[in-house]
């Protein structure tokens, strides 16, 4: 019988639970597994079998075996929605989220969260790859705190960039989370992405260059039909029609990308655009020099278009 209770907990991606064990066999099957070292204890009545990898995702199902009135949340709800920037360790704690009056406590392996309201039969749970797991926009919004200042912004710029969420659902989530620490860059953040800066460096650009007053208004993301498609300037000075482009290494070096930025930097001169491009070295280690090399640009347009 001790070998039919591993088959049990082998199919199950090497986890069984006590309650589990009881139900198909005798107490003395499953207190001789655990004796023999055959089965591992993970948590109260949560076991593995002894010797499988205790990686990450086997550890989340764990918990929640040990938790079933918790949801994944924090940084491990941003991991299964794929958002997280960092890799984390399988020995660093599981966050979870569960009701405020729930007598859960965190232990070592386990970092336990109480909310008010919170179920996981609510609106604020779903499932996703077989674990419960709080929504996209609750992990990206708790996530912050959590991250790196160098992390931090990357999970919600990518899940408004890839419209995976919307900036209303964002705002409404920090709503909701009042206490949460950084709410207000969390607003200005949404605020900028949805306007339409699509990356660090667009950001970066907006909040050092693009916003210096020696430079007239531009647009972020503006709209332009060609014949073959429709395209989007990174920053578009209307008056003087120049296009500033952002060349981000990990896009811009790929094989054959230089030679479509050609293309589409020759469709728009010949619509009377101009694209002045800046390689992210040089933008983000020369900010000062940028600002005036574009303003001699654009002041160069402004006089030639009025001559």
């Amino acid at each position: 019988m001790r070998r039919d209770l591993v088959a049990l907990a082998l199919a199950d991606g090497g986890l069984v639970t006590r309650a589990h064990a009881l139900a198909r066999w005798p107490r003395h099957v499953l207190d001789d597994a655990l004796n023999a070292g055959v089965l591992q204890r993970l948590h109260p009545g949560v076991y593995v079998v002894a010797g499988i990898p205790l990686d990450r995702p086997l550890l989340r199902r764990a918990a929640l075996a040990y938790l079933p009135a918790a949801a994944l949340s924090h940084v491990d709800a941003l991991d299964v929605w794929g958002l997280c920037p960092t890799v984390l360790r399988a020995a660093a704690p599981i966050h979870l989220t569960a009701p405020h009056a729930s007598h859960a406590v965190s232990r070592r392996s386990l970092v336990v969260h109480r909310r008010r309201g919170f179920g996981v039969n609510s609106s604020t749970v779903v499932k996703r790859d077989g674990l419960r797991v709080v929504r996209m926009e609750q992990a990206v919004v708790e996530s912050w705190p959590l991250l790196a200042a160098a992390d931090r912004r990357a999970p919600l710029i990518e899940a408004l960039r890839a419209r995976r969420t919307t900036a209303d659902r964002l705002l409404a989530t920090v709503r909701a989370n009042r206490c949460i620490r950084g709410a207000a860059e969390i607003r200005e953040l949404v605020a900028l992405v949805d306007g339409g800066c699509h990356s660090e460096l667009e950001i970066w650009g907006h909040e050092r260059v693009f916003s210096d007053p020696r430079l007239p208004p531009s647009i972020r993301q503006h709209e332009v039909a060609l014949d073959a498609c429709t395209v989007f300037l990174d920053r578009y000075f209307p008056d003087e029609r120049v296009d500033v482009e952002l060349d981000g290494a990990a896009w811009h070096g790929q094989s054959g990308q230089r030679e479509r930025d050609l293309r589409r930097d020759a469709a728009l001169l010949a619509r009377g655009i101009l694209v002045v491009r800046y390689s992210h070295r040089r933008f983000v280690a020369e900010p000062e020099l940028v600002v005036r090399e574009l303003g001699d640009i654009l002041a160069h347009r402004r006089v030639g278009r009025t001559g």
